[in-house]
Order: structure tokens, then C-alpha cells, then sequence
């Protein structure tokens, strides 16, 4: 690496890099056709791939301590989603909240008495310059539930559109590789090959 060439770099920036704006986030919820689904992939218009993280569990051997890994961390995952005037996709994830545990009666819905009843899945894609139908990484969560839909903010002095956090528990994430050249990316429906997180 003997100069400061720009074309050294370029060489191992061949797609001029992944941009961050090129995702959407779908979503399947418990009963797989309730309003605002659909919109949801719209309306998410910030999230991230998951972070890994393993707890490491220190050990000591003559005073030495050495660290092994221990088991992975549960983590929260958020999205910040734009709420349009007919409300779908925000009364979609309060309805399910309220589901889960009525404000009112403290209880469960008699729907939602199974993990695998009340829980969905998320997938968070990212996508190359070259179109959306091609995904170039792509994150599926697991048992997925909303622990949290936020506030949103009201103010006179602003026309900004309105948008809240939304905090999603899940059991796991997997990771979907693109098996396809760099060059063409690999679809995002039909996806074989899963790598646990």
C-alpha cells in the first residue's frame, strides 16, 4: 500500500457500496390478514440489521482470567414507522397489544393463549442500486411480538408527517444470505438458506 490512490479503493468498492436508504421491513402478523399488514413495508421508514452479541463469562485459572462465550443476549429490535390518517398500521399493532393484555380486564384474548398464536415475524431486506425486486441481505425475526407502539408528537408550528417507535420482541433472528454473484443480487421471495442469530 504504497500511495494514497483513490483507485485502490474503488477497486474493493466495486458497487459503490450498500446504501442505507434501499430496505423495507414486511411483516406477518398472528392472523395473517389483518389490516395494514400490507402497508407495512410503506410506512417503516427507519430500522436496522440486528446486532449479534454473546455475553462473554469470565473464568479464572491462577489469577488469570480469561474470558469464554456464554449465551447470547436478548435484544429489543425498533422500527420508526409514518402514521397516515386512516391509522391502519398503528391501530394494527395497538389492537394486537391490546390482545395480548386488555387495558381494561387485565386478560388475554381466548385467541391468544399459544406463543405460536400470538406471535409473527419480521424480515428487514436491504436492496441493491439495481431495483427492489433484488435483495441483497435480508433478516428474518422470529416469534415476534410489539412490546411498545410510542407516542407521537403534535405541534402547531410544524407540517412534518407524523411518526412514532415501534419496539418488537422476538425469540431469534436468521440471517438470509445472497448466494447470487454481487453483481445480480438474489431475489427476495424464496429464500433457502438460513443462518440462526
Amino acid at each position: 500500500m504504497g500511495t494514497f490512490s483513490p483507485n485502490t479503493f474503488l477497486t474493493k468498492m466495486q458497487l459503490g457500496g450498500a446504501l442505507q436508504s434501499l430496505f423495507n421491513v414486511t411483516i406477518v402478523v398472528p392472523d395473517g390478514s389483518t389490516p395494514g399488514m400490507a402497508d407495512y413495508q410503506y410506512m417503516a421508514k427507519a430500522a436496522t440489521f440486528p446486532e449479534s452479541t454473546i455475553t462473554a463469562t469470565p473464568i479464572s485459572y491462577m489469577g488469570r482470567e480469561v474470558q469464554i462465550p456464554g449465551n447470547r443476549e436478548s435484544v429489543q429490535w425498533t422500527n420508526t414507522v409514518y402514521n397516515d390518517e386512516d391509522f391502519l398500521v398503528r391501530n394494527m399493532l395497538t389492537d394486537w397489544m391490546e390482545k395480548l393484555n386488555s387495558g381494561s380486564s387485565n386478560t388475554r384474548s381466548s385467541k391468544m393463549l399459544t406463543h405460536a398464536s400470538y406471535t409473527g415475524s419480521l424480515q428487514v431486506s436491504g436492496f441493491g442500486k439495481s431495483g427492489l425486486e433484488k435483495a441483497i441481505q435480508a433478516y428474518k425475526f422470529h416469534y415476534a411480538w410489539p412490546s411498545s407502539v410510542g407516542e407521537i408528537t403534535l405541534d402547531w408550528e410544524t407540517n412534518e408527517i407524523q411518526e412514532y417507535e415501534v419496539t418488537w420482541e422476538y425469540a431469534y433472528w436468521t440471517s438470509i444470505k445472497s448466494a447470487a454473484p454481487k453483481s445480480t443480487g438474489v431475489k427476495t421471495p424464496e429464500i433457502k438458506s438460513d443462518t440462526a442469530g
